[in-house]
C-alpha cells in the first residue's frame, strides 16, 4: 500500500528509496576493504594468485555499490548542490565504476598469475583509495567539517585567524591609528565617509559620527563586538548584508583587528578625523 501510493504521487517513491542510502554504503566499503586486505597479505606471504574469497567480495562490491549510488542520487535529490555534497556524489561514482572495473579485473584473473594478477590487485587498491574519499565525504556530510577536527587535542588544533582569543600573550594593543584607520579609510569610507550623504545615515568621519550611529541605531558597542553591527557585518554569509557592500570579504586578519579594537573598548583618539 505504501508503495502504490508514493507510486501515485511520482517522485515520492524515488525519494523513499534514496533514504535506504545510509544502510546500503557500507556494504560496498566494508567488501572492497577486505578484499584489497586480502590481496595485501597474499602480496605480504609471495602468493602467486588471488585470494579465493577475492572474485566474491569483488562481485558483492560492485553489486553494493551500484545500488548504495543510485539511492544515493534519490537522497541528494531536491537538496540544495554544495561542493562537499558534489564531491560524495561524484566519489561515489567513480567508486562504483573502479568495482565494476576491478570486478571484470578479477574474473579474468582468477585462475591466472603474473601481470594480470598485479592488475587486479592494483584496481582493488585504487577502488579501496576511492571507496576512502567517498566515505570521507560522507561523513562531512552528516557530522560537519569539524567532525574530525573537534576530536584533536587541544595542541593539535588549528585555528582561523578569526578564531584566536582576543587577549594573547605577546599581542600588542590595536592602535587606532595604525590598525584600524587604515581599514576604514580603504574599506568603509567609500559609503560613509561625509557628514551628509552617507548610506544608511552612518558617518565614520568623526569619533562623534561614528559612535552616533546610523538609521538603525548604533553600530559600535565599546567592549561588546558580538552587538557592534561595524563587526558583525563583516562576518556575515550573505552577500547582500555583508561590509563591504558589493566587495569582497576583508581578510580574517583585518576582521580580528576591528573585534579586538572593540574588545579593548574601542578607543578612537580625540581629534582624529577623516577627511574625504
Amino acid at each position: 500500500m505504501t508503495f502504490a501510493l508514493a507510486a501515485v504521487g511520482g517522485p515520492s517513491l524515488w525519494a523513499f528509496f534514496g533514504r535506504f542510502h545510509p544502510a546500503t554504503v557500507h556494504f560496498p566499503i566494508a567488501m572492497i576493504s577486505i578484499a584489497a586486505l586480502l590481496e595485501f597479505l597474499q602480496i605480504v606471504r609471495r602468493k602467486p594468485g588471488l585470494h579465493a574469497a577475492t572474485s566474491l567480495l569483488t562481485t558483492g562490491a560492485m553489486v553494493s555499490a551500484v545500488a548504495a549510488t543510485l539511492m544515493g542520487l534519490a537522497n541528494a535529490a531536491g537538496r540544495k548542490p554544495t561542493d562537499t555534497l558534489e564531491a560524495h556524489r561524484w566519489a561515489g561514482i567513480a567508486t562504483t565504476v573502479a568495482c565494476m572495473i576491478a570486478m571484470l579485473l578479477v574474473a579474468r584473473a582468477r585462475s591466472a598469475e603474473g601481470r594480470k594478477v598485479q592488475v587486479a590487485r592494483g584496481s582493488l587498491f585504487v577502488g579501496l583509495i576511492l571507496v576512502s574519499i567517498s566515505g570521507h565525504c560522507g561523513g562531512v556530510l552528516v557530522h560537519g567539517e569539524d567532525y574530525y577536527s573537534e576530536a584533536f587535542p587541544e595542541w593539535l588544533k588549528f585555528r582561523k585567524r578569526d578564531d584566536l582569543p582576543l587577549q594573547m600573550p605577546g599581542i600588542r594593543k590595536v592602535d587606532f591609528v595604525k590598525d584600524i584607520a587604515p581599514i576604514i579609510e580603504t574599506s568603509c569610507f567609500k559609503c560613509h565617509g561625509g557628514a551628509k550623504g552617507v548610506k544608511g545615515k552612518l558617518s565614520l568621519a568623526t569619533k562623534a559620527l561614528a559612535m552616533k550611529g546610523g538609521e538603525n541605531g548604533k553600530v559600535i558597542d565599546p567592549g561588546k563586538p558580538a552587538s557592534s553591527s561595524f563587526y558583525m557585518l563583516l562576518l556575515e554569509e550573505d552577500e547582500e548584508k555583508r561590509m563591504p557592500e558589493k566587495a569582497k570579504p576583508l581578510p580574517q586578519v583585518q576582521i580580528l583587528k576591528i573585534k579586538k579594537w572593540i574588545e579593548e573598548g574601542a578607543e578612537w583618539p580625540e581629534g582624529m578625523e577623516f577627511k574625504k
